[in-house]
């Protein structure tokens, strides 16, 4: 009976572990996506294709699930935004997914297939 109670415990610490561990690191996904990112290239194909109004661009993205970007040409856009819970994929205003590429402290790095244009893919620093 001591040893049956004994694995049990083991057991529920070992599945508890599991769970915290899956939960920080979801927490810790969505914690790098959240701050102002400063748009550093736009390119389809390897080619910078950033506007003169898109080059330096900021996009913000808040805690509390709402996001603001803003460019040189004093254009404001907001909405909303959601990360995955694989962190794979980042969804602005329920409707725009970009697949997440790179997501560090210091570095993004998302893509979208824009129609015919071809796949197209923001860096920010």
């Amino acid at each position: 009976m001591k040893r049956i109670s004994f694995l049990l415990l083991i057991a529920i610490v070992a599945i508890s572990g599991f769970l915290v561990t899956s939960c920080e690191k979801e927490a810790t996904e969505t914690n790098m996506i959240i701050r102002r990112w400063t748009l550093e290239s736009k390119t389809i194909v390897g080619v910078n294709v950033a506007t003169d109004c898109e080059k330096l661009s900021v996009w913000n993205f808040k805690s509390d699930g709402t996001y603001a970007t803003y460019d040189s040409c004093d254009k404001t856009q907001t909405g909303t935004w959601k990360l995955a819970d694989d962190a794979k994929t980042l969804t602005l205003d329920g409707i725009t997914a970009y697949a997440v590429v790179e997501s560090t402290i210091s570095k993004l790095v998302i893509e979208l297939q824009v129609g015919t244009t071809g796949l197209t893919r923001w860096s920010f620093n």
